[in-house]
């Protein structure tokens, strides 16, 4: 187990004292004290016994595999004893990658439960685009980028939920009616064509939006809840621009 500074790894810190935790609990099953234990190992005296002490407290800087199971043997344990322990540090993940997630946690902080898993799964499933390799800083500013994307974007689904409820209502349409569910659908079709042409000229944008027109005649509903729903998107969308939510 290879030297590891104190200042910059405390996870080695935390992992030495949960090993040190279990030879401890093994050299006490066994009935033996440190000393015994001490002198198996090659370490006779007081020092070889403060030796054994710093190691069950998880103190000292440097510790080799050699003497861990020499330790294991001693109190006539099976390496078996320690392996959820080790399994759990070498899964670890790294420093880096840590200080990552607790930054895309802190982006997502203000959400629901519910909604910071999803930032937070998002955040481990999505890989860049480029292919590129990335140095650490990178991925980070890629990532926590990304995180504050989906976090808006959740915002957004509030905002647009409200609108379908509120729609829902002036309709008198049930949440659970099939064309209920159809208006969600086109309103969020409505919101991203706006999305993709806000900064395009306006011609595009009526082009983008007269596509969706054909909507309720291509599944068959009646077009007036749709033509209201596009209303309901587009207010709420100039409104969200005036505000600035969608920088």
């Amino acid at each position: 187990m290879e030297n590891r500074r104190k200042s910059s790894r405390p996870e080695w810190l935390e992992f030495s004292h949960l090993l040190g935790q279990r030879l401890r609990k093994l050299r006490k099953h066994a009935g033996l004290t440190q000393t015994q234990v001490a002198e198996f190992l090659g370490k006779p005296g007081p020092g070889g016994k403060s030796w054994v002490c710093q190691l069950e407290k998880g103190s000292l800087h440097e510790v080799s595999i050699n003497n861990v199971v020499r330790f294991i043997r001693a109190c006539g344990a099976d390496v078996g004893e320690i392996t959820d322990v080790v399994d759990a540090y070498v899964k670890r993940p790294t420093i880096t990658e840590e200080r990552v997630r607790q930054q895309v946690a802190e982006v997502a902080a203000g959400l629901p439960l519910s909604e910071r898993a999803r930032v937070e799964y998002y955040d481990l499933s999505r890989r860049p685009k480029t292919g590129r390799p990335e140095t650490p800083e990178q991925q980070c500013e890629r990532r926590v980028r990304q995180a504050r994307g989906q976090v808006r974007a959740i915002q957004w689904e509030r905002r647009l939920h409200r609108v379908w409820n509120d729609v829902l209502n002036e309709l008198r349409i049930g949440c659970s009616d099939p064309l209920a569910i159809h208006l969600g659908a086109y309103g969020r079709k409505v919101f991203g064509a706006l999305r993709r042409t806000r900064k395009a000229r306006p011609v595009w944008r009526q082009k983008a939006l007269a596509k969706l027109d054909t909507w309720a005649q291509e599944h068959g509903l009646p077009p007036e809840p749709f033509t209201r729903m596009k209303q309901a998107v587009i207010a709420l969308f100039a409104d969200m621009e005036r505000k600035g939510e969608l920088d």
